[in-house]
């Protein structure tokens, strides 16, 4: 007979909430001239950092499910199809227009970002049977910021902390976070309760992760290219890790995304900390090989 939870625990489910986008991506080929012209290549695909995450943890060898709204359009219909293409289960909502975003990464591979959320906004509680089989539950903190996603995305943590459920957050962006402030980004992070919260140099700094950590929660402290690093809720080093080497000026959108995604199907496999580390890296750099070997198709002539 076979071993159902074995199997279970060879491919984990991870389960994320949050945004489907259609993602315009403009390269510069030189430094941006304000009221002027600059050179650049554009290419269109499927973004949004909760379905960024799905996709990733099925690249690492997981299963995955994405909750989100959409549109009433054909760009809906090519977005679900590009989920289903990478292994990932769509449970979606249809409402209105379909969220997309104009990601602009300059030569040096700095990125900025000009998202329109659209109808990833309505997504209403889709109920505790949407976390069914799920071995973890993911979310970005753009998750929490309008409604009504953000009830939304509160509700299924409750799910999830009911069902004995593991939960994630990520910080996201500093520039989001603004909105709320970091007293009040931290209160609401801390309401949620995650148990691992990831986030970059520039949110740890905001949020004062390393001087007062987030009660009850594991923070991933990633450093971009430098070293990643697990610490307890009480501040203690876990364990760290330093990231593959990278190109210089590479388009890394989506590495965070692919670095949790792999972090989490290895900690939902029960790996240690080190092993989760080095899935995280090795799947964010998987995905950056594949997004710049996609990049050179279609330069191709």
């Amino acid at each position: 007979m076979m071993d159902r939870t074995n199997e279970a625990a060879k491919v984990p489910l991870i389960v994320c909430v949050g945004d489907l986008i259609d993602e315009i991506a403009v390269r510069l080929e030189e430094p941006w001239r304000r009221g002027s012209d600059a050179a650049a290549q554009i290419s269109r695909r499927r973004g949004g950092s909760a379905a960024n995450v799905a996709v990733a943890a099925v690249a690492a060898g997981g299963a995955a499910r994405f909750i989100g709204a959409v549109g009433h359009d054909a760009t809906a219909d090519t977005l679900e199809a590009a989920l289903v293409h990478a292994g990932v289960e769509p449970l979606l909502q249809r409402h209105g227009r379909t969220a997309s975003i104009v990601v602009v990464v300059e030569p040096d591979g700095e990125r900025t970002m000009l998202p329109d959320r659209a109808a990833a906004l309505s997504l209403r509680d889709p109920g505790a049977a949407s976390l069914g089989g799920g071995a973890w539950l993911h979310a970005p903190a753009y998750s929490l910021l309008g409604e009504p996603l953000g009830e939304t995305t509160r509700r299924l943590f409750a799910h999830a902390r009911d069902a004995g459920i593991s939960t994630s957050l990520d910080a996201s962006s500093v520039g989001a976070l603004s909105a709320w402030g970091q007293r009040e980004s931290r209160r609401r992070f801390a309401e949620l309760a995650p148990t691992i919260l990831f986030a970059n140099e520039e949110e740890c700094d905001y949020l004062n992760l390393i001087g007062d950590p987030l009660p009850g929660s594991i923070l991933i402290a990633k450093h971009g290219a430098g070293i990643a690093e697990v610490r307890s809720a009480g501040g203690e080093l876990l364990a760290q890790r330093p990231a593959n080497p990278l190109p210089a000026g590479i388009d890394s959108t989506g590495a965070g995304d692919a670095f949790a995604g792999g972090l989490l199907v290895a900690r939902a496999r029960g790996e240690s900390w080190e092993d989760a580390l080095a899935a995280g890296h090795n799947t964010a750099a998987a995905h950056l090989k594949r997004q710049a070997a996609t990049i050179s198709t279609e330069e191709a002539p």
